[in-house]
């Protein structure tokens, strides 16, 4: 009896070379890195979103207040805006006037809680701006009756001054309210008179070039649009000093001191 041997197909070696076990498929193909194949480390994990907070404002929102301490989430909320509207007048309100409104209105509709909570509220209210009221003029009478005796008192010690000036400090009797119109410590004295120094050297150049301009219109010399240009630059730095003086509430001029 003959026996027949079977030859190996020519790409035996190749194909058995590509058989590999699931397992190695698996541990191979981990670790290949690639087109749509980031590392592992970077991969989205199962059962967890890519995006925990959502796509929506929303979803982030929510997110944030859930992270906030519960004052700030409470006084958040509270300044929050609410649509309103009077008759045919739409307008928004902050969420802490809408519920004042909304508890006056049912305290006038005969809610007793209401009503209790209102009268409470004003009465505090009012206390605190008595309070506030009294120690503005506590204030104000102070500086009025000890501010010699006080500034004697620096002088002999070679101190500055004390601050502020009582030229400067004045009491509204309409509103009582305590008003301070120039600096109330060394520091801003020192940078009003910098302004003040600086405000005057531009009023004197603005005087010399109107000056200088009504000269040429006398001797009919038409002014070039050179120097109307130089006038209004040195009128915008004018404008520009003012402009720190009264966003300070600082009157022109050093309280106790010739007025410039």
């Amino acid at each position: 009896m003959s026996k027949t041997f079977e030859t190996d197909p020519p790409n035996a070696d190749e194909e058995s070379e590509s058989r590999v076990s699931p397992v190695g498929e698996d541990v191979a193909d981990d670790d290949k890195v690639g087109y749509r194949r980031p590392p592992k480390s970077f991969q989205f994990k199962k059962g967890q979103s890519g995006n925990p907070l959502g796509s929506s404002r929303k979803a982030r929102m929510r997110q944030r207040h859930q992270t906030l301490p519960l004052g700030e989430l409470v006084l958040e909320n509270s300044r929050g805006l609410v649509p309103i509207r009077e008759g045919d007048r739409r307008s928004t309100i902050s969420m802490k006037e809408a519920l004042i409104r909304r508890e006056a209105a049912l305290a006038i509709q005969g809610s007793r809680l209401a009503l209790k909570s209102c009268l409470d509220r004003i009465d505090k209210a009012e206390q605190r701006e008595l309070a506030e009221v009294l120690a503005h003029y506590e204030t104000y009478r102070d500086i009025q009756d000890h501010y010699t005796a006080k500034a004697k008192a620096c002088l002999d010690r070679g101190l500055p001054p004390p601050l502020p000036h009582p030229d400067d400090v004045h009491f509204d009797y309409n509103t009582y309210k305590l008003k301070i119109t120039g600096p109330i410590n060394h520091e801003q004295l020192h940078r009003l008179e910098k302004i003040l120094e600086a405000r005057e050297l531009f009023l004197k150049m603005i005087e010399e070039q109107r000056a200088d301009a009504e000269e040429c219109a006398q001797q009919g010399c038409p002014y070039s649009p050179k120097d109307l240009e130089i006038l209004s630059l040195l009128e915008n730095y004018l404008r520009f000093f003012d402009n720190e003086l009264e966003k300070r509430d600082w009157l022109p001029r050093v309280a106790g001191r010739k007025e410039t």
